[in-house]
């Protein structure tokens, strides 16, 4: 049986259909956007689809390793969501033409490889807007988020690690890098370095593991730097350091430990430190907060230390802050008790224990209350210090001027009792001798006329 010649003309009509039928389902049902280089074997991509201005990347809560495309095109935002594994390529976004927002939301176990999240500044003059909400990073690497950013957000999330220079060559002036309600479990140093932001915030987050020196690094923060109701382990010297601060606020932390100087800043404006339990810590834990070059010859800055409790292993030492501050101290609470050797008669010998002893509170001996200084020293220390001491050395004066008279007493009694016996007692003689004597009386033998 012979079969048909295939007919030309409805071949290129079938060809045209299904290419039209193609284009129509693209515009209708959404644009698939596939990997440039889909050569990781191991990653699925994530299928992105385009709603007018705004593209979606739903991984549909798979349990599949998925990767974000490398994308093309013109787009106001990006949301990449409902993700069990996500791993980010180097430049995935960076060919992106007017981009303005970049959102992670929900997603598990993300992976923010070097230069993921690059924006270089010809692909828009305007700066970028980064959230991730309610997601989990596993690793944020080094120059990760870098380029023309604005704001930088985590709300809700979960960062395992943060490496060096994970967030690097930021916008001259970006408006906000904020951190709420995020758990860290390990940050490296200069995870932060060397550049300006108009608003730090750091709040209701918690650091699982110490805090090295140097993780915040030589920024400059234009307007106002926040960290509140953030708890942390150990925080290392210089673990936040800072070139330039307008406004600073620490309020409502706790710290397991503070070394010394774990705070650097230029501050231009006031300085807020309120109801902060900085645990064991350092004599000088505050004093590099110093006051901006820019403003020192102008006008003194105000520190307000107010309702914040310090613990000392050893004897407690007296703060010692910036001596170009103007500071102002309101119930300073001492984890310890105050040793009462360091007073001077009635008065502390350090000036700041004499300057704020109506400000700053001890435990008292037994521990079940906390009074101010200057209670502390009539309480514990004044009775101790001098009446008790009177009273013993009027005792031990007593004491020996009885033991003293005692013995001229028992000395004289001795004496006049030897000299009574010796009036008393009779010549030593034999009992025969003795006779002899009283009949020789009796005779009148011992009578003479003389």
């Amino acid at each position: 049986m012979r079969l048909p010649k295939p007919n030309e003309k409805v071949s290129i009509f079938i060809y045209f259909l299904l290419y039209f039928c193609n284009i129509f389902s693209r515009q209708c049902i959404g644009q698939q956007w596939t990997s440039q280089d889909s050569g990781d074997g191991a990653y699925n991509n994530v299928s992105c689809i385009a709603h007018d201005t705004k593209y979606t990347c739903d991984c549909r809560n798979t349990n599949e390793y998925m990767t974000l495309p490398r994308l093309d095109g013109y787009v106001y935002q990006i949301e990449i969501s409902n993700c069990k594994h996500m791993y980010v390529r180097p430049h995935a976004l960076a060919n992106i033409q007017g981009l303005r927002t970049v959102i992670f939301k929900k997603v598990e176990n993300l992976i923010l490889t070097s230069n993921a999240l690059s924006f270089p500044i010809h692909t828009s003059n305007t700066p970028l807007y980064v959230e991730f909400k309610e997601v989990k990073i596993e690793i944020i690497e080094s120059h990760a988020i870098n380029g023309n950013i604005g704001e930088i957000t985590f709300i809700s999330s979960t960062i395992e690690s943060i490496r060096p220079f994970a967030f690097t060559t930021l916008k001259d002036h970006s408006i906000l890098f904020k951190m709420d309600g995020v758990k860290i479990n390990n940050i490296e140093p200069q995870a932060l370095k060397k550049f300006t932001i108009d608003q730090l915030e750091i709040v209701n987050s918690e650091f699982l593991s110490e805090v090295p020196s140097k993780v915040f690094y030589e920024l400059e923060v234009l307007t106002f730097l926040r960290i509140q109701n953030v708890t942390f382990k150990k925080v290392h010297t210089r673990a936040f350091s800072f070139n330039v601060v307008k406004k600073l606020s620490v309020i409502g932390n706790k710290f397991d430990r503070t070394e010394s100087e774990w705070i650097t800043a230029q501050v231009r404006d006031r300085v807020l430190i309120k109801d902060n339990n900085f645990g064991t810590t350092s004599h000088i834990a505050f004093k590099a907060i110093e006051v901006s070059k820019e403003v020192a010859f102008l006008e003194r800055v105000e520190l307000q230390f107010i309702n914040n409790i310090v613990k000392f292993n050893n004897d407690p030492q007296a703060l010692v802050f910036n001596d170009k501050i103007q500071l102002q101290i309101t119930h300073l609470q001492y984890h310890n008790q105050f040793p009462c050797k360091e007073l001077d008669k009635t008065q502390p010998k350090s000036p700041f224990f004499r300057t704020y002893s109506e400000n700053i509170y001890f435990h008292t001996k037994n521990n079940n209350q906390s009074l101010t200084l200057s209670k502390i020293i009539d309480v514990d220390c004044k009775e101790k210090s001098y009446l008790l001491y009177i009273i013993l050395g009027i005792i031990s004066l007593i004491l020996i001027v009885i033991v003293i008279t005692a013995i001229i007493v028992m000395r004289i009694v001795k004496k006049r009792r030897k000299r009574m016996l010796d009036v008393v007692l009779p010549e030593s003689r034999t009992y025969k001798e003795t006779q002899i004597v009283y009949q020789i009386e009796n005779a009148g033998l011992l009578k003479t006329d003389l």
